[in-house]
């Protein structure tokens, strides 16, 4: 389900590249760019993942009302670049934690999972979730 709210309300780091590079149409870009590929790129690969421990994805995030209704906010609702990693990015969802109390949550940054599990740096290879696995694929 985040992966809908990093796609469309500029959570990823290269958001932030984006907009350093070329300001509020670079992230628009970028986020364009997301959600043309979202079905390729994260939901496949997080499709697997889930299935492959038997189990089904939920994806409330991406119900497609949602969705359009966040794609039609502007875009300096959902980030603020002039602040901090960790406080700029995500701010509705950010506000609505912290609204809930949830203030020490509400601050951290954003740490995808297979680099907060830092399960990335033990396999110690370059392959990105997206990638196809060679070593399973029979020739």
């Amino acid at each position: 389900a985040v992966v809908s709210t990093q796609s469309t309300g500029g959570g990823y780091s290269r958001h932030r590249s984006a907009w350093e590079r070329g300001g509020w149409e670079g992230v628009l870009s970028e986020i364009s760019l997301d959600i043309n590929r979202i079905s390729e790129r994260n939901l496949g690969r997080d499709n697997r993942v889930v299935g492959d421990h038997g189990r089904d994805s939920v994806a409330p995030f991406l119900d497609e009302d949602f969705v359009s209704f966040v794609n039609s906010l502007p875009v300096q609702y959902k980030v603020d670049f002039t602040k901090e990693r960790g406080v700029g990015e995500k701010l509705i969802l950010r506000k609505l934690a912290a609204s809930y109390g949830l203030n020490s949550c509400s601050t951290l940054p954003k740490r995808a999972i297979q680099f907060g599990s830092r399960i990335a740096k033990l396999e110690g290879k370059k392959e990105k979730g997206g990638d196809k696995c060679t070593r399973f694929v029979r020739t």
